[in-house]
């Protein structure tokens, strides 16, 4: 499956550049550390705040299906495709009002 077509999440999305480092503390009191993978993966947090029910169910379904999977998603304020997988185990919800959700999920890049 694909991501699905839906509104772009409201501008209180953002993102992250993530590098993770390996940190070894010895008792003389020093820290050795380095990378602990060659390249960076950027990650976002898509937040709607007002998202319509059917837009909802068009997402939770592509969660469900997609979820430990690799898909495209097109960053919708700079334009640019990103191969990505959700990076966490839900997709995270609330009621607004009748018929909309304040709604965010997390993505990674593969």
């Amino acid at each position: 499956m694909a991501w699905p077509t839906i509104p772009a999440p409201s501008f209180t999305t953002g993102g992250e550049v993530y590098l993770p480092v390996v940190r070894t503390e010895f008792e003389g009191g020093y820290v050795q550390s380095r990378k602990r993978s060659s390249r960076e993966r950027e990650r976002w947090l898509l937040r709607w705040n007002n998202m319509e029910e059917a837009h909802f169910q068009l997402l939770k379904a592509a969660f469900i299906a997609d979820q430990g999977n690799s898909f495209t998603w097109v960053e919708s304020v700079t334009g640019l495709s990103h191969t990505v997988k959700y990076s966490e185990d839900s997709l995270k919800w609330s009621h607004v009002e009748k018929g909309y959700r304040q709604v965010s999920v997390a993505l990674e890049e593969e």
